[in-house]
């Protein structure tokens, strides 16, 4: 019997993370900002690529040397003429291409941003997906509750007919079915409204059923370099790092190749070749400061790093710690539970031999209902515990 109890157990939670998974699974094909982050990838390697490309070349038309009395060249003036001239800026390969994988190095940040965007959306399925099922847990209990009332205002009904009961006994129990009708209710508008949140999460209409309500195990491994939130700090580390390597080439010329064509009223064209280069002679003042401006940003991204591994690492430790907590209230529940359906037992046999009021019995049901309901809290508050421990992971 004990064997059998114990594989309905697990065929009950193979059951609960089957169909969680799928509506993760669901989730993660048809939420629309999932494809975003396909697009901003995308568009970055297109800016690396663009990174690689020479900048337009600069075309000009002048009129040379041409003096104050005629506007135009004319033959009295041979150093006058029409000129058209092309410039093309040369920054060397090596510039571009370290402008190139400081783009492609961000594609890789994105990546991780997608991560980080995958299991915030996890969590908060799960935890939607527990108030969901805590829904059906709450309209279980609802209507045990009201077993229990009925049987009781049954009991009272019986008496009421031999002159053992009062009127106002049969009055308070009715008042307590419409309570219960009450709560049955708002344990189906809860599920109504948490389906609905699920659904705009999801990104589309799935099918949920009804799946017992189960306590998880909270995860034991905590390393925090997996952590979402400090991956995107590492990917934005090594930007930080390519665009150190980038600062570090700028000080190198740039070549500047240019073509140019006079036209001379009746005497020969001129034809003008140039070749340029920028020279570093400002390095120490300007270039400099640009590699140790991103080193700044790469020791202050540093910090930011370890900073974050202490707080997150400090996150999961509260949350174990508060499951723990979670736990305790739920094993102490459990043994009140037992104790008070003892105490309702003793109460109504108690009752048929008119030592106890009907109230006093009622109370003691109250105090039960409010236990059971309290329990199930418990066991969904705790899932919630889990599903943000599993985040930072």
């Amino acid at each position: 019997m004990r064997t059998l109890g114990l594989l309905l157990l697990v065929l009950i939670s193979f059951s609960f993370a089957s169909q969680l998974q799928t509506l993760i699974d669901f989730a993660f094909k048809n939420n629309p900002r999932i494809e975003s982050f396909e697009r901003l990838k995308e568009g970055l390697r297109h800016r690396s690529k663009f990174s690689t490309a020479l900048p337009n070349p600069q075309v000009f038309f002048a009129l040379n040397n041409v003096d104050t009395e005629n506007y135009f060249p004319t033959d009295k003036n041979p150093m006058s003429g029409f000129a058209l001239s092309i410039t093309q800026k040369y920054p060397l390969g090596v510039k571009r291409k370290k402008s190139s994988e400081i783009f492609l190095e961000k594609v890789k940040e994105v990546d991780s941003a997608k991560v980080k965007f995958l299991k915030d959306l996890e969590k908060e399925l799960k935890i939607l997906y527990w108030d969901y099922i805590f829904s059906f847990e709450k309209e279980r209990i609802v209507k045990r509750i009201e077993v229990e009332v009925r049987g009781l205002l049954q009991i009272v009904e019986e008496r009421y007919r031999f002159g053992k009961a009062l009127l106002s006994d049969l009055i308070l129990l009715k008042a307590e079915l419409l309570k219960v009708e009450e709560k049955l209710h708002e344990a189906q508008l809860i599920r109504r409204s948490t389906l609905e949140r699920i659904w705009g999460l999801a990104g589309g209409r799935i099918d949920l059923k009804e799946e017992p309500l189960v306590l998880v195990d909270i995860p034991e491994n905590f390393v925090p370099e997996n952590n979402p939130t400090v991956r995107i700090l590492n990917a934005q580390l090594q930007v930080i790092k390519k665009e150190i390597e980038r600062s570090k080439v700028e000080h190198l010329p740039d070549l500047f190749l240019s073509a140019g064509y006079t036209v001379r009223p009746d005497i020969p064209n001129l034809i003008t070749l140039r070749i340029g280069a920028t020279i570093p002679v400002w390095k120490k003042k300007r270039e400099d400061l640009l590699v140790m401006e991103k080193q700044e940003f790469y020791k202050a991204k540093m910090l930011e790093i370890e900073e974050a591994k202490l707080r997150i690492e400090g996150q999961f430790k509260a949350l174990k710690e508060a499951y723990s907590k979670k736990l305790e209230i739920l094993k102490t529940i459990e043994e009140e539970i037992k104790e008070k359906e003892k105490e309702i037992e003793a109460l109504l046999l108690a009752y048929e031999y008119d030592m106890v009021d009907v109230r006093d019995i009622l109370r003691a049901y109250r105090v039960l209902w409010d236990l059971r309901l309290k329990k199930a809290q418990v066991i969904r508050d705790a899932n919630k515990l889990v599903a943000q421990a599993e985040a930072l992971i």
